[in-house]
């Protein structure tokens, strides 16, 4: 199975972010994975507007929205009218959640579900057959920094089982490594957001890193 990797813009330069997306684009990236953050559903404020339209300008690869914003809907015609391809809500940040991703569906682009850290496969089942992929936050948050979060491994695998009924593919974000991506992949997982743990950081070139994540 291919990997889908989205390298995560929120940990690239920012003082040369379009040579960034250039780089990327080159380098074999897939997805342009966005977080765009007001500071509600996640206590950090984030990448906004401009930066995901200097994004979308300068590639023409996918690129995703990860919205971190509460009542979402109130921009999602604006994100798909400026060419965002998958946009990512999560189920807890408004009431009407799944009216979200069917507008998303109707405006021509695939909608995602955002699962942050507490969010259990049960409490999301009538959403499944909505959306065309779900990213599921993995970084622990309670234990040692940029650690990955192996408690949720048992989610990960339920989400695995419902795959081939709904159809969706399923992204890990948050302490993605080396050795999580060849875990992960192994088990199912379709794709990962890249941050600082094994792109960004790197001493090798995009096209290395990625020519080795590929090869796990």
């Amino acid at each position: 199975m291919d990997k889908i990797l989205c390298p995560s813009m929120n940990c690239a330069d920012f003082d040369a972010l379009k040579e960034e997306v250039v780089s990327l684009d080159r380098a074999g990236a897939d997805i342009f994975h966005i977080d765009i953050s007001d500071g509600t559903i996640f206590p950090q404020l984030s990448m906004g507007y401009r930066d995901f339209q200097c994004v979308r300008r300068n590639t023409n690869k996918l690129v995703d929205v990860h919205l971190y914003i509460s009542h979402p809907s109130r921009f999602i015609d604006l994100f798909a009218g400026e060419g965002a391809d998958i946009i990512y809500v999560f189920p807890e940040s408004e009431p009407l959640i799944a009216e979200s991703l069917c507008r998303i569906r109707k405006l021509g682009k695939h909608p995602g579900l955002a699962m942050g850290w507490g969010m259990s496969v049960e409490a999301v089942s009538e959403l499944l057959p909505l959306v065309d992929y779900i990213m599921v936050n993995t970084a622990d948050l309670a234990g040692k920094e940029g650690a990955f979060m192996e408690s949720c491994v048992p989610k990960l695998r339920r989400l695995t089982d419902y795959k081939e009924e709904y159809g969706y593919k399923i992204l890990l974000d948050g302490a993605i490594s080396f050795d999580v991506i060849k875990r992960m992949s192994a088990m199912g997982i379709d794709g990962f957001a890249l941050g600082s743990g094994c792109l960004f950081k790197e001493k090798e070139s995009y096209a290395e890193v990625f020519r080795k994540l590929r090869s796990l």
